[in-house]
This record gives structure tokens, C-alpha cells and sequence, in this order.
């Protein structure tokens, strides 16, 4: 068909081909380049020159935007209900976007009879799924009442996933691979903005750039014409193409974390930052914080480069502050849609004898570490229900929880009041299949904050020893004569969330190199 197009029209620069794309043509691949260059300017131009000609872009506003912190509120408040919906095969991951060529289409009037139509181009298509998924809430809804506003849209994701099914039944042949996820992958809250939720970040950041591409084709069809998408046999073809499946069939395998999402408290450098980075390599997407914004920016930029631009985002929180809190997690359900792992590992340690331990320093000690472990893990369990796939929080204590030693009252007492903490919250959230663990270590040095601040020197006292003696002091007295590092602080989170001890809640796990005193049984 292109030959006879060019045969029947000797000296034409192009061939535009609907639904699919343009070829153009030269004598050299400059030519070539400038010609597609010019082709492409000279339709965009005419489009432009087109807008509003036939009336207002997409039918002309039907609902006015939420300002924009009230959309991010909405926004924040709603991705984990999604996230739960969306999650019903697999754990997916979010991705929100309020621009403003999204909020042209999704506030239009228009809106309603576009959306069902879906993409008009399979590079669109193959990303974005049939067509996008349009929530039927208000922009005052109460997303406070979150069992009303689950009732309220449930019947959506039922519906879209019989429409889905009834299409994938309509359209298949006899070789076509097994039916996939019949999720939604865009979702769109009209007034606030759109939602893509993938397996990974990257690709539901990807299906979200698509779909505004759609947009765009959308808003320049409809400012000419009338927009058309593709017909839905020819887009199963694309979906359920063989050479589409076999390349589906050679990703590689998912990493354990895939699909997970965590934040470790204090994860700007020492055991935290170790973590991060375990959770990061096996697949979770995590958010970087910490109190110092310093700490905060130099381990974001490490991981960014290490890992890309789409396993990390960065907040700074402090764990005494319940706003601060409540922004770290507003902020994480933004980012990728909601949690799933929580990890309290911000601390302080202070080694003093009971004559020198001031109350000031008894009350940072309870606020940082046993009401920092409270307020964070009680804002995540609001995320997690609303999600209803599980999770799992780790609490990061000390075998100070344990074993009594000299001129340590307040932490080792503050250590043992997180420790039962942990328990109380594993016998609370079981039936939500939240899973409460929690790992104690000891001494670990190596890029630690514990040991700034006083800590080596009250504890170098304790024992008649210098502070120079103290790794191998403590190496000395473990059973294994072992020397405790962040990494394997890390492998011992990263046991507890690996899947493989799914059925396993108020465990305690020891990473301290063999110390009798502290063995739990």
C-alpha cells in the first residue's frame, strides 16, 4: 500500500498512516531528519492555528480544579485505596500527575464520552491498557470515611474488570496467551488529577506520560475533526501479538522486593542508609530520610546514581514531630502510591550513670526512640488498612532490650520499651496480616550516628577500657568473634520482608555475633 501510494503520487515527501505513524523521507539522513522536522512543525502548527475553532478544547470546563495543595491532599489521602484495588494480582506500584494539560481533559465536558474510547496509537495502548478507569468522587468527597469511599467505587474496578474480560473473551483466537491482569492501569479523579499504578515506578511513570500523549492527540484530533481510537480487535492483536508475549516471557524474573514500598527512618546514613540500599538492590522503591537535610540530599544523590531516578524519593522527617510524620507518609503515598514496609531505626544513644543522666536526656531518649516508633508505625497502619495487602514493620532495637549493663538506664530501658512495643503492636495488627518484627543489634560502629554524640566514651567508661579498645572489645566478647557492620543489619531486615518468612510476626532476631546474655530463650 505505501508503493502504490508513492507510484500514484510521484515526488511526495511523506506518508502519514492513521493509528500508526510518519515516514518521511531524503537523499541523506540529514535531509531525512529536517523533512521529518518540518513535517511534523507544519501539522503541529495547524492544529494550533485550528484550537477552539469548532468551540472550546474538549467541550470547555465542566468542573473547576482543586487548588493545588488540596489536590495533593486528595491525591495523597486516595492512592493507597487504589493501590489496594489495583493490587488484587500483583503489588503495584503508583504514580500521581495533576498537569495541566491532564486537568484540561479530565475537568472537560468532554470527558465522558473520550475516556471510554481509549488511545488512538499501540505505543499508547500497549502502556495504558484499553482505556482508563474514571472514579465517580467529588472533589469534596470525605476521604477520611475510608470504608464509605471504598463502597462507593468497588463497583468501578468490578466493572472495568468484567469489561476487560468480556474484551479479552470477544477478541481472543484460538493461540492467544492466557488472559493478564484485568486492573486498571490509569485512573482518573476529575478535579484532582490522573493515577497510573504499574509493577515497577519507571513503568507507571511511563503509562502516565503516554496517556498525556494521548491527550494530546485527543485534544488536536477533536480540535480538526473527531477523535477515533483504535478499533479493539486491532488493539488485542497488539496487546496479545506472540512476538508481544514472547518478549513479556524473556523479562527478567522479579526481584523479591518488587512492587514494595519502604520507609526506613533515618536512612540518610549508618544501619538506616544500609537498609535502604539492601530494600533498593532486591527491587522496593524507598524513601530516603532523615532530620539532617544534608545527610538527606547526599544519600539521595548516591542512590540516584546507583540505582536511577525512580527507586528513590526524599523527605525530611523528624520521628518526635507528628506532622513531620504525617508529611513523610502523605508524601510516600504521592511518591508511589502508598507502603508496605516500615523500618524504626532512627535513634540516639546516650550512656550516662543514673547520678549523671539528666532528665532532659531521659525524655529525648523515650521521645526519639519508643514515641518515634509509636507515632511513625501508627500513621503507617492507617496507609496499610487502607490498602488491605499487608505489610510488615520492623523495629530496629538492641540487645540492650535484654541484657542489663552499667550506665545505661535510659536507653537500654527506652530499648526494652520498644521491644514490648513491637509484641504489643504484632498481637494487634495480625488480622491485617501486618506482620511486626523486630531485629537487635549490637555494636555496630561503622558509619554509625550512635556512636557520636558521647555514647563511645560513656560506654569505653562502663567497661575501663579506651574508646580506641571498643570494636575490639565488643568483637571479643561475642561467641563468633565477629565485628557487626550496617549490611548485615540490613540482611536481617531484608530476611524478614523477603517473602520467605510470610507467616512469621513478633519474632526477634539477634545480630550481635553470639551474646549469650541476650538470647531470648
Amino acid at each position: 500500500m505505501l508503493k502504490q501510494c508513492l507510484d500514484e503520487n510521484p515526488g511526495i515527501r511523506g506518508i502519514m498512516l492513521g493509528s500508526h505513524g510518519l515516514f518521511t523521507w531524503g537523499d541523506t539522513a540529514y535531509e531525512s531528519y529536517l523533512n521529518t522536522l518540518e513535517v511534523i512543525e507544519k501539522c503541529a502548527e495547524y492544529i494550533e492555528q485550528n484550537l477552539g475553532k469548532k468551540g472550546p478544547v474538549f467541550g470547555g470546563e465542566k468542573i473547576q480544579s482543586l487548588p493545588k495543595e488540596a489536590r495533593l491532599n486528595k491525591a495523597a489521602a486516595l492512592a493507597p485505596v487504589l493501590r489496594g484495588f489495583c493490587s488484587s494480582n500483583i503489588k503495584m506500584i503508583g504514580h500521581f500527575t495533576d498537569d495541566d494539560r491532564v486537568l484540561q481533559y479530565i475537568n472537560s465536558n468532554d470527558l465522558e464520552r473520550l475516556a471510554p474510547l481509549g488511545t488512538s496509537c499501540p505505543d499508547h495502548f500497549l502502556r495504558t491498557k484499553i482505556s482508563p478507569l474514571v472514579l465517580n468522587l467529588a472533589t469534596d468527597e470525605n476521604l477520611d470515611d475510608v470504608a464509605a469511599v471504598k463502597e462507593k467505587i468497588a463497583p468501578l474496578f468490578e466493572d472495568y474488570r468484567k469489561m476487560y474480560e468480556e474484551y479479552y473473551n470477544t477478541c481472543k483466537h484460538p493461540n492467544s496467551p492466557a488472559m493478564r491482569d484485568a486492573n486498571p492501569v490509569i485512573i482518573i479523579y476529575p478535579g484532582v488529577g490522573m493515577f497510573a499504578f504499574a509493577k515497577d515506578k519507571q513503568t507507571a511513570r511511563v503509562a502516565a506520560e503516554f496517556y498525556t500523549n494521548a491527550i494530546n492527540v485527543m485534544r488536536g484530533a477533536e480540535a480538526i475533526s473527531e477523535y477515533t481510537s483504535l478499533p479493539r480487535q486491532e488493539a488485542f492483536n497488539i496487546e496479545y501479538w506472540l512476538l508481544e508475549e514472547a518478549k513479556l516471557q524473556r523479562m527478567p524474573k522479579p526481584k523479591p522486593l518488587s512492587g514494595r514500598i519502604a520507609l526506613i527512618t533515618g536512612s540518610g546514613g549508618g544501619i538506616g542508609k544500609a537498609i535502604a540500599k539492601k530494600f533498593v538492590a532486591e527491587g522496593a522503591c524507598v524513601i530516603i530520610n532523615d532530620i539532617n537535610q544534608e545527610r538527606i540530599d547526599a544519600t539521595t544523590e548516591e542512590f540516584r546514581k546507583a540505582f536511577g531516578k525512580d527507586s528513590t524519593a526524599s523527605v525530611t522527617l523528624n520521628v518526635t514531630d507528628a506532622a513531620s510524620i504525617e508529611a513523610a507518609l502523605a508524601n510516600t503515598a504521592l511518591a508511589f502510591g502508598g507502603v508496605d514496609i516500615i523500618v524504626n531505626n532512627a535513634g540516639i544513644s546516650i550512656s550516662k550513670s543514673i547520678a549523671e543522666h539528666s532528665i532532659e536526656e531521659w525524655d529525648r531518649l523515650y521521645d526519639i526512640l519508643v514515641k518515634g516508633q509509636f507515632m511513625v508505625s501508627k500513621e503507617a497502619v492507617k496507609i496499610m488498612r487502607k490498602q488491605a495487602i499487608g505489610g510488615d514493620i520492623i523495629n530496629i532495637v538492641s540487645k540492650n532490650s535484654i541484657v542489663a549493663g552499667p550506665n545505661n538506664a535510659g536507653y537500654g530501658s527506652a530499648k526494652a520499651a520498644q521491644a514490648h512495643l513491637s509484641r504489643l503492636l504484632s498481637a494487634e495488627l495480625g488480622g491485617d496480616k501486618i506482620r511486626v518484627n523486630t531485629v537487635n543489634p549490637d555494636a555496630v560502629i561503622s558509619d554509625s550516628n550512635i556512636w557520636a554524640g558521647g555514647w563511645a566514651e560513656g560506654r569505653a567508661k562502663a567497661y575501663g577500657i579506651t574508646v580506641a579498645e571498643l570494636p575490639a572489645y565488643y568483637a571479643k566478647r561475642t561467641l563468633m568473634n565477629e565485628i557487626i557492620l550496617p549490611d548485615d543489619i540490613a540482611n536481617a531486615c531484608f530476611v524478614f520482608v523477603s517473602g520467605l518468612l510470610n507467616k512469621s510476626t513478633g519474632n526477634i532476631l539477634n545480630v550481635d555475633g553470639g551474646v549469650a546474655q541476650a538470647f531470648v530463650r
